[in-house]
Formats: structure tokens, sequence, C-alpha cells
């Protein structure tokens, strides 16, 4: 049981001061995102949100023009948010979504050794004889044992999911999507295993632009057959700057339509969704 409170204990005084920083997972291989020339905003002052869906933000913060650079994802006891602030700044980040879930209660007892000392007086009382006569003397000596005893305190601490994502504003993108792979009843449904599923369009960008929509699904850009995101990826870079011809699938029909991409940036074309 001691064992147990030394760990929640350490968990509870690490987490307070770097669990952010020691459970953070970065997104971006390495890179400094201070020196890349097409992060847009002040990343000096991250300022924190409470997420509510991690998803669903992801698709959000994604069409707003932010890309993830990393998260952190651990559990603990209560944290303090300048935790996940000190973290953005560290990397570098415009804005952290934070997560908080309610996971469990660990109670108990936990052994205390206190000091138990014993102190005892003893009386002195007696007569003395020499050459020179008698003397009666009294008086009192003091006598302490030093001991201890175990005192059983209790405990109960909280502890709660976290994870901060965060994330940084990027200059427009070539194209504009977010997309993953077909599913299994998407590829029956169309009859085919080539494709990218829309799941989110950049505001602003020549995507956002064409009229291209959540849901539509990617099957050709320009002269490339988009089939997985490596030849979606191939397509933009291979497009950029141009007036490319895009074919999509929507509803049950194929829609034609011509989109002219933006002049191709240093890094690739925003996030892909992994499952």
């Amino acid at each position: 049981m001691d064992k147990l409170w030394i760990m929640l204990t350490l968990v509870a005084l690490s987490g307070c001061s770097s669990a952010f920083s020691k459970f953070y997972h970065d997104q971006t291989g390495g890179a400094n995102v201070r020196q890349s020339s097409v992060v847009q905003a002040d990343v000096d002052k991250p300022k924190l949100y409470y997420g509510v869906d991690v998803k669903a933000d992801y698709i959000r913060m994604s069409e707003d023009g932010f890309e993830l650079i990393g998260y952190s994802s651990f559990n603990a006891s209560a944290q303090k948010e300048k935790g996940a602030i000190r973290q953005a700044r560290k990397v570098h980040a415009s804005i952290v979504l934070l997560y908080v879930t309610y996971t469990n209660t660990v109670s108990g007892v936990r052994p205390l050794m206190l000091p138990d000392n014993q102190s005892s007086t003893t009386s002195l009382y007696g007569n003395a004889y020499g050459p020179g006569g008698s003397t009666t003397f009294s008086g009192t000596a003091h006598t302490t044992t030093q001991g201890s005893q175990i005192a059983y305190m209790p405990y109960s601490v909280n502890l709660y999911d976290y994870m901060a994502t965060y994330w940084v504003k990027m200059k427009p993108p070539i194209f504009g999507v977010i997309v993953e792979d077909l599913s299994t009843e998407t590829r029956r449904k169309i009859g085919s295993n080539k494709g990218q599923y829309v799941i989110g369009v950049i505001k602003n960008s020549p995507a956002f632009r064409a009229d291209i929509l959540r849901g539509d699904i990617l099957r050709k850009i320009g002269d490339v057959e988009v089939s997985d995101r490596e030849s979606f990826i191939d397509a933009i870079t291979r497009g950029a700057g141009q007036t490319v011809h895009v074919l999509i699938y929507r509803d049950g029909e194929e829609i034609e339509k011509d989109v002219t991409l933006n002049e191709e940036s240093s890094v690739p074309e925003p996030p892909v969704k992994e499952e």
C-alpha cells in the first residue's frame, strides 16, 4: 500500500510540472515550426481552449487552416492548465485544445512512522557521611527513551485521462481538403477501391471556392488517378499553381470541376486523417 501511495504522489508531482512535456508526441518529424515559412500565426502567445470531441475538433481546426504538430496523452491526478500552455510555448504552438475525462478514484491508507518518545522522572533522597559530619540531599533525574509508532493516514486520489493537442496556423494550402481512405461500405457503394473520401474542406482554399464538399470522393486530379493517399499528394503537387480538372463522386454521380490550385508550399497538403 505504501508503494502505491508513493507512486501516486510521484505521478501527481511530476504531472504538475512535466507530464504534458514528458508524454508529448511530436507529429512534425522534429521540425521547428518557428523556422517554417508556411506558419503565419504568432506562435509565442498560445491560447488554450477545452475540446469536446477529438475527431470533430480535428476536422474543425483543419478546416480553419490549423495543422496538428503534436499531442500529449496521459492519466494522472488533477493537473493545472499552465502545464499545457508551457508545453505549447515549448513547441511553438499557437493553440492548444485540452480534453479532461475522469476515470477513477484510488483510495486506501498509508502507513506513517511517527516518533513516540517516553520520558520518566526519578526522585532522589538520602544522607551523605564524611569526616566533617553528615548532610542530607534530594533531587530529581529525567530520562527519555526514544521510540516510534505507526499511524495509518487515509487518502483518496481522483485520476483523469488527459489529452492536449497542439496546433499552428498555416498559410493557404495547395488544394485544401482533409481526406481519409475509403471504408469497406463506401467501396461497395461506388463499386471501386479507388478514391479518397473528403472529411473536411479548408475555408477559402481552392477546394472551398470550387464547392468541393464533405462527403465527396476524389477520383482524379489532373492526369493522376487518385487511388490512395500517395497518389492524392502526388496529384496536387504536380498541379500546384495550375488549373486542373478534378473528378469527384457525389450522391451516385460523377461531377467534373476545374480548380485553380495555389502555388506549392514547403510542406505537404493539409493533414490526411489517420485512423
